[in-house]
């Protein structure tokens, strides 16, 4: 069956395929709830469409928070927007509830441990990891492929998150987590798997061996991946409201992210910003550090990003090795150049 034209101008309008599924979806419970489809809702005249909407506003405002609301809004406006139909939206935001506080918390160290001890794979160690070091959203981890990573110094890797769009970032991986990725390739390879550069870094759980197009993990499954991974690690998550616990599976490690980063004085501020996926007024158009420069921000924060102690421990005392060297060279030029200051002293 043909879709319809307002359904296809809607799909078209959202950009990214993320945005695409999360509005046809939102927009799908207005449609349940009014019992109207695309078209029926079209033909409703201005005042009985402006009535319809505030009294899903008021059905919303007694079952979700302000954020919840704003993203279903955010998708039927789209929609009447393409299809030329005009809405008071600046009266309709005027029943928004007040922004409930945020009672969520960080994913602590300890309990990155406790994830890792009672993983029941490698590829569940290596998303685990990867979410930690790099404090990425699931959507961007998702569509990761192998040619968006690379080697650098230290056993560190870079990976390059949302490839060829607007949001194209580079961000690293330190070493502790680059083992684990590397053993859950090599598992693959293991497995008769043929890793090509368009090859998913992480693929679905279940898979057909050499497929022609691979497929990438689904948002779903990565947060169900580590959701059965706390269970499993005994990990308690409090409810903060009916839809909400105080841990979010992949937000807690986005905010141990950025914590560490932010409480790093010696890590540009900006920088943090664009780890973070964070658009700070300008900054994008006008901040473009290298990858190295980059890298060696990320570096300040690799100690509190480790996970295990025994692997910060290594960090430490290589640090603290290069720092005795660079000591041991600088002293080693200042005694040369007392000696030759002697030297010329007694030839004059």
């Amino acid at each position: 069956m043909e879709k319809p034209r307002c359904l296809l101008l809607f799909e078209e309008s959202c950009r990214a395929d993320a945005t695409r599924r999360t509005y046809t979806k939102l927009f799908s419970y207005f449609l349940k709830w009014a019992h109207k489809d695309h078209e029926s809702l079209l033909i409703l005249p201005d005042d009985q469409l402006q009535v319809l909407l505030e009294d899903y506003m008021l059905y919303c405002k007694k079952r979700y928070k302000k954020q919840g609301i704003q993203g279903r809004f955010a998708a039927i406006e789209k929609f009447l927007f393409v299809n030329d139909r005009t809405i008071n939206k600046k009266k309709l935001m005027m029943f928004l509830p007040e922004a409930a506080k945020n009672k969520q918390r960080a994913i602590t160290n300890q309990e990155c441990l406790d994830l890792i001890k009672h993983s029941s794979s490698n590829r569940v160690r290596a998303i685990i990891h990867l979410f930690a070091a790099t404090g990425c959203r699931p959507e961007a981890l998702s569509r990761v492929r192998l040619r968006d990573i690379g080697q650098m110094p230290d056993g560190c890797l870079w990976i390059i998150l949302y490839e060829d769009t607007k949001n194209e970032l580079i961000t690293f991986v330190h070493s502790e987590a680059a083992k684990a990725v590397n053993q859950y390739l090599e598992d693959r390879k293991a497995n008769g798997e043929l890793l090509k550069p368009e090859s998913f870094l992480v693929r679905k759980k279940s898979f057909i061996v050499n497929e022609n197009t691979p497929k990438p993990v689904s948002i779903n499954s990565l947060e169900s991946t580590l959701n059965h991974a706390m269970k499993q690690a005994g990990i308690k998550r409090e409810k903060v409201d009916e839809n909400r616990f105080d841990l979010a599976v992949c937000g807690g490690f986005r905010k141990r992210f950025n914590t560490i980063f932010k409480m790093n004085s010696n890590i540009s501020y900006s920088i943090s910003e664009m780890f973070m996926d964070h658009k700070v007024g300008l900054e994008p158009n006008y901040t473009k550090p290298t990858k190295e420069q980059l890298f060696e921000e990320y570096k300040k924060a690799i100690p509190q990003l480790t996970i295990d102690d025994s692997e910060r421990l290594k960090f430490k005392n290589k640090k603290l090795e290069e720092e005795k060297s660079e000591l041991e060279e600088k002293a080693s030029r200042i005694d040369d150049l007392e000696r030759r200051m002697r030297v010329m002293e007694k030839s004059n």
